[in-house]
């Protein structure tokens, strides 16, 4: 897959600027937008379907997980990279699990990106920095039974409660699960019932309690 066509999802407006000019000034690239909102991201990425999507994991309104998990649902092509300053065990599970297809610092040199880009579309890319001590916590965290949150919600009303917190329609959710906005309301019922909430800030505050969000 030959990548030329760049989207730049970032909440660090600087940082956002300084990354498409490096891009550009490369020669190969073309950087078609920059939003630091997650949602409005996906509604650009959908219309001017980009080669390379590169996404913060703090944006406004969508999380960059999140924006991972609605690119690859919808089925764009487009491949993702994640750029982040520091990076947890949890954190890479969930971008992986999400459907990443590479994993930076932004720490890392210019031309680390640029052979990610050459690469992903072979194998997942994983930044030097995390492939070593963090990805062997993360091994550990998801072996370890103990570092396991016990949640009395199925993996299904987990991914729903996700995505409310994030606060995506249920015809959103509906579209990204690939089941009826019907289902996703009985879903959101089972969920209230089963956490004994009876609103949706409460069960937002479950979600990041809980640390469900992303």
């Amino acid at each position: 897959m030959f990548i030329k066509s760049i989207y730049i999802a970032e909440h660090e407006n600087m940082f956002a600027d300084c990354l498409s000019a490096n891009l550009q000034l490369d020669g190969k690239f073309e950087v078609i937008g920059i939003s630091s909102n997650g949602a409005e991201a996906f509604n650009e990425i959908r219309e001017g379907k980009p080669d390379l999507v590169i996404t913060a994991v703090n944006l406004d309104a969508l999380s960059g997980i999140n924006l991972i998990r609605k690119i690859k649902a919808a089925g764009f092509e487009a491949k993702v990279i994640l750029l982040s300053s520091q990076l947890s065990p949890p954190v890479i599970h969930k971008a992986l699990s999400a459907g990443v297809d590479g994993i930076l610092l932004k720490s890392d040199q210019f031309s680390l990106l640029t052979q990610a880009i050459s690469v992903i579309h072979k194998r997942k890319f994983l930044s030097p920095g995390i492939s070593d001590p963090l990805v062997n916590n993360f091994l550990s965290f998801n072996i370890d039974p103990s570092s396991q949150k016990i949640s009395p919600l199925s993996d299904r009303e987990e991914q729903v409660a996700k995505l409310i917190g994030d606060g995506i329609s249920s015809k959103e959710i509906g579209v990204m699960l690939s089941i009826s906005e019907k289902t996703v309301s009985k879903h959101r019922s089972n969920i209230f019932k089963k956490l004994n909430i009876k609103n949706t800030a409460q069960l937002v505050r479950y979600v990041y309690d809980n640390d469900l969000i992303g």
